[in-house]
């Protein structure tokens, strides 16, 4: 379609679209008004029906001679019914609502609807609600599948998005509950008072044989850092830093400086503390103490292990001592059966104590090295640089048993033997002062003072059951 200065110039164009068209509505006083312009040359039949109760749902009544003023279909009026561009209808009540339906088509072929206008006599034309012309019907039509696939698109790309929200919510939910259940534990709430943490949560398990748990993280500022001691759960088993089942855990004394993080793990399922280990924070966590049963059970000991040190060198001064001036003096009387007696009884319990403390010692050396650490970065029993440290007592132990056992005085070996437990006493006693006491270096410490203490007199000595310088007893 085209314009020239006239309005619109049909003279290019021969078969009019029925469906293409511009109308337009006004009012005015007791009247209404319509007018039309559409492109071809060739004319089409225009009807227009009112009504006072609302719009025509089809063009009734559409012989080419209805008229205006003929009825068509119930409440509806035909109005206008003719070629050319405008209609007029006068005669209306200014104020009152009037209906108007227009209604084209080429002569002889079917009806189409060009549109709905409620006009009101004396006051502006207005839309119809809800209603829209036909050129903005076809646009809609068109519009709307794409919108409506837009529409599909974004709630498939938002869908994943809200299901990743709820199951955050959900995360979430779980998270609080671990965090809960790890601050209920009374261990772990009496090393969080007078702190304000942090909480970090990372669940694990879930898995078929596997309940589901969290491990929950809290740290504090370095201003808060302080000690804790108490007894502590440890899990037996673990995966890869992730506890596993059947979740089975030891009891561990612990004492620890310097703490500003805490790891706890949480069975979600009946609200469970599995594990509690300290972890570095803001600070370094000095570990003091890791003790397991029987030495757990005497806190005022492990706190302190050189309470016994005074009395060792008190005990091995006398027995020195005493050695020293029977051994001087032994040959001036002949020592009796019940001297004999009680000096064989004597060798025995050392010989029981020596295998019982070898034992010990091994058994010790392998759970150390099995059980599970508090500090996993520390020197542990099951590490390679910590194999001398724990086969040298049991071999001291082991070489004063072959003395013990075999016919010659030894008095050197004896000394010698003396020597090294009193200084592999003195290490572990360090060791257990300066770094971590375990039970580890407590039994080293206390087996190996007292092998010095009995190893000692054997110097001395010139046979295995007497002061004698002789080999061998005499009797009268």
């Amino acid at each position: 379609m085209r314009r020239s200065a006239a309005g619109h110039d049909h003279s290019t164009e021969h078969v009019t679209d029925v469906r293409t068209r511009r109308v337009s509505a006004s009012t005015g006083d007791g009247c209404a008004a319509l007018g039309w312009d559409y492109p071809g040359s060739t004319l089409l039949e225009v009807r227009v029906l009112r009504s006072d109760h609302g719009f025509a749902p089809a063009a009734d009544g559409d012989a080419p001679e209805a008229g205006a003023g003929a009825a068509s279909g119930a409440g509806q009026t035909v109005v206008y019914h003719d070629v050319s561009g405008s209609f007029r209808d006068s005669g209306l009540q200014n104020g009152r609502a009037y209906y108007y339906t227009v209604f084209a088509r080429h002569p002889g072929r079917e009806w189409v609807r060009w549109g709905e206008y409620e006009l009101r006599p004396g006051m502006p034309a207005l839309p119809v609600p809800g209603r829209f012309p036909a050129a903005w019907r076809r646009i809609l039509r068109r519009v709307l599948p794409a919108a409506a696939l837009l529409l599909c698109l974004a709630a498939c790309a938002v869908a994943p998005g809200s299901a990743r929200a709820t199951a955050g919510t959900a995360q979430q939910t779980l998270d609080a509950e671990a965090v809960t259940a790890a601050v209920a534990d009374p261990t772990v709430a009496t090393v969080l008072q007078g702190t304000t943490y942090e909480t970090r949560v990372a669940s694990w398990g879930g898995a078929a044989g596997a309940p589901a748990g969290a491990t929950v993280t809290f740290t504090w500022p370095a201003a808060d850092a302080h000690a804790a001691a108490g007894v502590w759960p440890l899990l037996k088993t673990d995966d890869s830093g992730s506890p596993a089942p059947p979740y089975a855990t030891v009891d561990h004394r612990v004492r620890i400086t310097g703490l500003s993080a805490l790891q706890v793990d949480v069975l979600l399922q009946d609200g469970r503390v599995l594990q509690i280990l300290p972890r570095d924070g803001a600070t370094k966590f000095k570990l003091r103490e890791e003790t397991w049963p029987p030495f757990s059970w005497f806190p005022w000991f492990t706190a302190k292990p050189w309470v016994l040190l005074p009395l060792f060198v008190v005990v091995g001064a006398i027995v020195i001592a005493r050695a020293w001036r029977r051994s001087r003096a032994w040959n001036r009387r002949l020592p009796s059966m019940t001297r004999h007696d009680r000096q064989f009884i004597g060798r025995l319990a050392i010989i029981i104590f020596l295998l019982a403390g070898f034992a010990w010692q091994v058994y010790e050396a392998i759970y150390a090295a099995t059980a599970p650490a508090v500090d996993p970065g520390g020197l542990n029993a099951g590490d390679l640089a910590a194999l001398p440290l724990l086969l040298f007592p049991p071999a001291v132990f082991l070489a004063a048993l072959a003395m013990e056992l075999t016919p010659s005085a030894h008095r050197a070996a004896w000394g010698l033997i003396s020597f090294l437990a009193a200084a592999g006493s003195l290490y572990n006693l360090a060791a257990a002062v300066t770094g971590t006491t375990t039970n580890l270096n407590l039994s080293y410490y206390i087996l190996l003072a007292v092998l010095c203490v009995l190893a000692a007199p054997r110097a001395f000595s010139a046979g295995r059951m007497g002061w004698s310088r002789n080999s061998m007893p005499r009797y009268a």
